[in-house]
């Protein structure tokens, strides 16, 4: 759980809220460290900062130079701090297990040498889920043994995050085999409370059906971080209803800057005083940057809003 305030809780009978807002790679597009499409990382880096960011991720493993001694000086000549590093791979796949394993624990060693606390496991996105992404009714469910590797998996890239201090959070994510409100709580139920938590992708949430706001206050005790997305509303409907894939909908601008979505923004910074978060959150907008964007005047907006907004 994340630690309450020292300061104890409000008259209200709340807590103060003090939120780590952050941004990252994935906001310029970059899902993939050798993707040709992907910006200079010095200009990520620069435009992170430029818009007003003191928290990062590290984004895709080898996007950002892998020696950990330049790496933390790239990041603290910007004034950054690194909360978190993910893990995006295909889980449900025996054959897959050594490029997984490898992955998690190159990018645990190098988040842990630059001070990160997050290691965010995510399922990777597969053409099949992609093409049903938002509709449960469509989708295809992993078989037993699939699903049974998948929690093994998980629990083995949790056993290299804490060997290295690191917390191992799980994360719900449109186009994959974890996806819907059954799915992600299916997987929480059989891993340990104590060893992994949860981060809500609040975006991925919604774009699932899932209420973020409702689910954190299901699960508030085990929720450690937050990816805040937000999707936008007429775009969504049309995409479900034209069965639209999952990276064909990115390409349509699902993903928006935070208030123009659907989060209701203000009741989950009240949930968040309620429970006393008091953690790290990052601000992320799904792009492909070959289409005409401007991530950085769209983490500005998005920075500005979830402050009016009262996180």
């Amino acid at each position: 759980m994340v630690a309450r305030p020292a300061n104890g809780p409000l008259e209200n009978g709340g807590f103060p809220m003090h939120v780590k807002l952050a941004n990252a790679p994935v906001s310029w597009g970059v899902d993939y460290a050798d993707d040709a499409k992907n910006p200079p990382w010095p200009k990520i880096m620069d435009e992170i900062a430029e818009a007003g960011y003191s928290y990062t991720e590290l984004g895709p493993y080898g996007f950002y130079p892998t020696e950990p001694k330049r790496l933390a000086s790239e990041f603290q000549s910007r004034g950054l701090t690194v909360e978190a590093g993910f893990v995006f791979q295909i889980l449900h796949d025996p054959a897959k297990t050594d490029t997984v394993l490898d992955n998690a624990a190159r990018t645990v060693q190098l988040l842990s040498a630059v001070g990160g606390r997050y290691l965010v496991t995510i399922d990777h996105i597969s053409e099949e889920r992609m093409a049903t992404a938002g509709r449960r009714d469509l989708a295809k469910k992993l078989s037993e043994s699939q699903f049974e590797h998948m929690i093994g998996l998980i629990d083995r890239i949790a056993d290299i995050a804490l060997a290295a201090g690191v917390k191992p959070v799980v994360h719900q994510h449109a186009g994959c085999y974890i996806e819907f409100e059954d799915e992600i709580e299916g997987v929480l139920q059989r891993l340990d409370p104590e060893r992994v938590g949860i981060c809500i992708d609040t975006g991925h949430m919604a774009y699932a059906g899932i209420d973020p706001v409702a689910f954190y206050e299901r699960h508030a005790k085990r929720v450690q971080y937050f990816h805040f997305k937000d999707i936008d509303p007429e775009v969504h409907k049309r995409v479900l209803a034209e069965k639209v894939p999952f990276l064909a909908a990115v390409e349509q601008k699902i993903f928006c800057p935070m208030g123009v979505g659907v989060v209701d923004w203000e009741k989950l910074a009240k949930a968040f005083k309620t429970y006393g978060y008091d953690g790290a959150a990052n601000i992320e907008q799904d792009i492909d940057p070959t289409i005409s964007f401007d991530p950085l005047g769209d983490a500005r907006k998005s920075l500005a809003y979830l402050k009016s907004a009262g996180f």
